[in-house]
């Protein structure tokens, strides 16, 4: 499915633009502040329902109370119109003139996502690097995501007795057994997707810095060889702190650089060369394994990277159905210049 047409009012900066878009590689030029992260985020939105940082109602207008972005898709001889309007710090979502409620089924590609604020990846919570692997495995895998849901209705409802009850052990036992069993199937897939995304990795950041070698470690709050016994003696922990210490949701990876912890010891521009590795591997993944088309949208690819290292990554998209942000010309199969508030190809 392509994209052919995007249409935005009131959205950020932009009062009214529309641009006829090209496949292929799409560089989005233009000098800082102009709007290029604006656009990118108008992209990604119609082709998922979705934001990508700040919410809905940061993509309104200072200046308005409202706003829409509207694009065109074509496949074969199928057309497809798309609309997200966001009022009230709320979305509305069409897909031709039919409203959609779910994000789900207006969803039609995949996204990977690389902004300068992705080394948090790295550097953030676990919640973030859990979220990293949980996003693409729910992409490819239905089943997964509904057993995710399943496990934090579970736990939301553990923690509440934890919280509330004196004695809840009588409501722990049946709760725990069905918690156990679904911590088992989401870090199967978990582990499984991981070493994709290892062996991915480590091919996409050898065309950037040969030197440099990633690996990522699944570190469990839990003992996968005994977890009915660990169990057991967490609960008093439990109940002593009103919520569950233990599980899926308290786990992390560990992102390491050349056998040490990346964290700690990467350079800055050693951070973004291992996320996008990372992204580009999510990427891989995602053309195999959904049925969706993925798209990759990069933001200010350039920022802190020497011109060897820029042109290997450079190299490394070539070819891509991508949208890709940058104050520098690149080569591209389209150039879409970002300025005085309106976009066009020069």
């Amino acid at each position: 499915m392509e994209l052919k047409n995007l249409f935005l009012y009131n959205f950020r900066n932009f009062k009214k633009a529309s641009l006829d878009l090209k496949p292929g590689l799409n560089l989005i030029y233009g000098e800082n502040g102009a709007g290029k992260t604006s656009l990118l985020e108008a992209i990604n939105l119609v082709l998922t329902g979705s934001y990508l940082e700040e919410g809905y109602e940061a993509m309104v207008n200072n200046e308005e109370n409202s706003a829409a972005v509207r694009a065109y898709f074509t496949e074969g001889v199928r057309e497809l119109e798309k609309i997200v309007y966001i009022e009230d710090k709320k979305a509305i979502r069409e897909v031709n003139n039919k409203k959609v409620s779910r994000i789900a089924d207006f969803k039609t590609h995949n996204t990977v996502v690389f902004t300068p604020y992705d080394t948090f990846l790295i550097d953030g919570s676990p919640s973030k690097r859990r979220g990293f692997i949980d996003n693409i495995i729910m992409s490819v895998s239905k089943n997964y995501e509904r057993n995710l849901k399943d496990y934090y209705k579970l736990l939301k409802m553990r923690n509440s007795y934890l919280k509330n009850y004196n004695n809840p052990h009588i409501y722990l036992n049946s709760i725990d057994k069905e918690m156990i069993r679904l911590n088992y199937l989401i870090d199967d897939e978990r582990e499984r997707y991981l070493n994709l995304l290892i062996k991915r990795t480590v091919a996409a950041m050898e065309d950037i810095e040969l030197d440099w070698k990633p690996n990522f470690k699944l570190l469990r709050s839990w003992n996968r060889d005994n977890i009915v016994k660990f169990r057991e003696e967490a609960i008093k922990k439990d109940i002593r702190r009103g919520y569950t210490s233990w599980g899926i949701h308290q786990d992390d990876i560990e992102i390491l650089l050349n056998g040490k912890l990346a964290k700690s010891t990467a350079s800055r521009g050693q951070k973004r060369a291992i996320v996008i590795s990372m992204k580009l591997a999510n990427l891989e993944i995602l053309k195999k394994l959904s049925n969706r088309e993925t798209i990759l949208l990069l933001d200010d690819i350039l920022y802190e990277f020497d011109n060897i290292r820029y042109g290997n990554i450079e190299n490394k998209i070539a070819g891509l159905n991508a949208f890709v942000t940058s104050t520098t010309k690149i080569e591209a199969d389209g150039i879409i210049e970002v300025k005085d508030n309106s976009i066009r190809y020069i």
